[in-house]
């Protein structure tokens, strides 16, 4: 996880918690204390034990005994103040839920949240909001550990690199020390010879003339003896260094690759939706940016589909969540199905989804849309036997002059609504409802 994205989720996570703790805080006065300490404790941008400290506080208080919390009386201090409503609240959760970075640990914990909100006339509010601070408290942690593993790499890195050219270092200069030597070798024995030429032409006595060449070369012989120890030991020292410089450059060559697997899959996971596999919000955005960009630079064709399941909620209901995620899961490798390579298709949140088109005008993305909905029609849901009905309405927009990612997506997603009041399991053209 980059810098970057792990402050923008840090700014996120204090500021939900504040607006949790505000409307979980109305439910009872014993609450009101220990939520203004989570609140206090999320803030504090330099560790995450007070936040630990006071979930486990809240948790505790939350179960005591059998003795019930007190529920606090409707403030009346301001004109229209009072406690927020249980859909103020829910809507406070699905934010979280829709943009925090879920470790795949708390994904359980995190279908619970969402499947509780689900289900209508939920009063456990209290409950919920606990919950969802859990949920978040754990996810800051899990990014902070992520986060301090990539630190711990890096200066483990960056230590080995150091060694690294200090070995560099003591060859070079182990390499020019051997050099010197042998210049030396070569300069003495140079020497010696020349003086051995000057003695045999400067005297006629053979016997001082034997007696002194047979010291010159025992001399020299001893000497490039002594040349030779010098130099295979150096070259021994050399090797050794060398092995050792290898060995090094193995071992970090290969935790840097198993690094950037890690750091891969963490970013593949932050990207991905972990109930459909399909990307998610901000896996969307990215390419969106991306694409809208290419699409002023290149000119082209880009087109929009906004997809939604029809009547959801009464499959939830009446077949069960467990029927509900199927059919999410299905949707999604339907929609990957029939697209090209070049498409993408994100789930933007529930059961919506988003699907760019490259390259493909008003008429071919109204095609493309039509065929996506009558796939989905047509494929068989069943659940524990009984065929689950299924469709989806969509909306479709196309990028022209100079349109903005926003202004089509709000044109599009105008669409589908109109889609919806039309009957659903239809498609409708951005184009064709704004005229």
């Amino acid at each position: 996880m980059t810098s970057e994205k792990k402050a923008g989720q840090d700014t996120l996570l204090r500021q939900v918690v504040s607006q949790l703790c505000a409307l979980a805080g109305t439910s009872s006065p014993e609450l009101a204390s220990a939520l203004a300490s989570i609140d206090a404790a999320a803030k504090d941008e330099h560790s995450d034990a007070p936040l630990r400290l006071a979930s486990s506080r809240l948790a505790a208080l939350t179960t005591q005994g059998s003795r019930p919390l007190r529920p606090l009386k409707p403030a009346s201090s301001a004109p229209g103040a009072g406690p927020a409503s249980d859909g103020e609240s829910a809507a406070v959760i699905q934010g979280v839920l829709r943009n925090l970075t879920i470790p795949t640990t708390l994904e359980p914990l995190a279908r619970d949240i969402q499947r509780a909100l689900d289900k209508p006339g939920s009063g456990a509010r209290r409950d919920l909001v606990n919950q969802t601070l859990h949920l978040m408290a754990e996810a800051k942690a899990h990014a902070e550990q992520r986060q301090r593993e990539l630190q711990d790499f890096l200066k483990a890195t960056v230590g080995r690199l150091i060694q690294l050219e200090g070995a560099v270092t003591q060859v070079q200069t182990a390499t020019r020390s051997g050099q010197d030597e042998l210049a030396q070798g070569r300069e003495l024995t140079q020497a010696q010879f020349i003086h051995l030429r000057s003695i045999t032409t400067e005297t006629d006595d053979l016997e001082q003339l034997k007696s002194f060449i047979g010291d010159r070369l025992e001399h020299l012989q001893g000497h490039l003896t002594q040349q030779d120890a010098v130099g295979d030991e150096q070259q021994r020292r050399l090797e050794e260094t060398l092995s050792a410089l290898s060995a090094q450059v193995n071992q970090l060559n290969a935790e840097t690759i198993i690094l950037r697997s890690r750091l891969d899959v963490t970013t593949e996971e932050a990207l991905r939706d972990p109930l459909t596999g399909a990307y998610n919000r901000l896996a969307y955005e990215r390419r969106a940016a991306l694409e809208v960009a290419r699409w002023r630079s290149d000119g082209g064709n880009l087109s929009m589909v906004v997809c939604d399941i029809d009547y959801f909620k009464r499959i939830n209901d009446g077949f069960g969540h467990a029927a509900g995620d199927k059919v999410l899961k299905e949707v999604v490798r339907l929609l990957q199905e029939q697209l090209r390579s070049s498409d993408f298709v994100a789930r933007y949140g529930g059961e919506e989804f988003v699907v760019l088109l490259n390259g493909a005008a008003e008429d071919a993305a109204l095609q493309i849309a039509e065929k996506l909905r009558r796939t989905v029609k047509a494929a068989p849901f069943r659940s524990r036997g009984e065929r689950v009905p299924v469709t989806i309405s969509c909306g479709v927009g196309t990028f022209s002059g100079e349109d903005t990612l926003e202004a089509v997506f709000e044109r599009t997603d105008a669409a589908l609504y109109a889609a919806k009041a039309q009957g659903r399991d239809r498609c409708v053209s951005a184009v064709s409802q704004a005229a």
